[in-house]
């Protein structure tokens, strides 16, 4: 429609908000958008974080420029005013791009896209990104391998490391840690954890490595022998790239190390019953 895009699902067409749809559109000058409704929605969504994380930095850049122009002997006044006009500015583009994620988030999710990107899509949006109450969480890798030495593996250089088989992707997503600066990353796809296998002590971890951050490790499974660990990783690999894929993994694991911890049941056969005595019931024509 002149002026509003539309979403078609099936029969249904939803009109797109209209500072999604501005966006969008951008200022007419370029095509912005594809022939798909759903790709265009979500590296509108990567790009808007990718802001986000943008005016953060500035936001932090501006007020260490305030605190040391307020400290110095002799303040320039100046510098002084144009560090607050630079917060300023930073705070209101960071509040913008968060309330235009919020908003094509709760679109996303309110369409309910009975499957494809979308539908992964607002399934990783309505899980909490809060870290798992059956996920033990390390700060530092150093205390993950002291706990455990079987986790170490030596380097040439004779620095201890993961002795783990990561082979389930690099970009598994989690909101919060999604927002890397990295032009090399895909912006619908940033995700920094990674999931491996310890053989040595039959554990599932999840890993972030971040440039300049301490190693955090989250261990999300125990006890599982090397064919288990890696069907089920196997079979949680596609899902790397949706949104909080992470969380989805770690509940996956966990659920399955309880189902395969369960005590296992005998089935009740019919011969079982045939000798015992049960009153008959009212109009039981036993």
């Amino acid at each position: 429609m002149e002026g509003q895009l539309l979403v078609l699902l099936g029969h249904r067409s939803d009109p797109v908000p209209q500072a999604i749809t501005e966006r969008l559109l951008g200022d007419g000058t370029q095509q912005t958008l594809t022939a798909d409704a759903a790709d265009d929605l979500l590296l509108l969504e990567a790009a808007l974080r990718r802001e986000s994380a943008e005016a953060s930095e500035r936001l932090d850049s501006a007020q260490r420029r305030i605190t040391t122009a307020r400290s110095a002997a002799h303040a320039d006044s100046v510098v002084l005013e144009q560090a607050v006009a630079d917060h300023t500015q930073a705070v209101q583009h960071l509040e913008h791009a968060r309330a235009l994620v919020e908003d094509l988030r709760e679109f996303v999710i309110g369409l309910d896209p009975p499957t494809g990107a979308l539908r992964a899509a607002a399934d990783g949006w309505c899980r909490s990104p809060d870290v798992p109450a059956q996920v033990v969480v390390f700060d530092d890798e150093n205390t993950f391998l002291a706990l455990d030495p079987r986790r170490a593996a030596t380097t040439g250089l004779g620095v201890f490391v993961l002795d783990g088989v990561e082979e389930w992707g690099w970009a598994w997503r989690r909101d919060g840690d999604d927002d890397d600066l990295s032009p090399a990353l895909q912006p619908d796809r940033c995700g920094q954890w990674v999931l491996g296998y310890l053989p040595s002590t039959l554990e599932i971890y999840a890993v972030l490595r971040g440039a300049g951050l301490p190693t955090r490790i989250w261990l999300l499974g125990r006890d599982f022998a090397s064919d288990a660990a890696h069907a089920l990783l196997d079979g949680l690999a596609p899902r790397m790239g949706q949104p909080n894929s992470l969380i989805t993994a770690a509940g996956t694991i966990h659920s399955t190390s309880l189902w395969r911890s369960r005590d296992k049941t005998v089935p009740l056969s019919e011969s079982m019953f045939r000798d015992v005595n049960v009153p008959a019931c009212e109009g039981d024509p036993r």
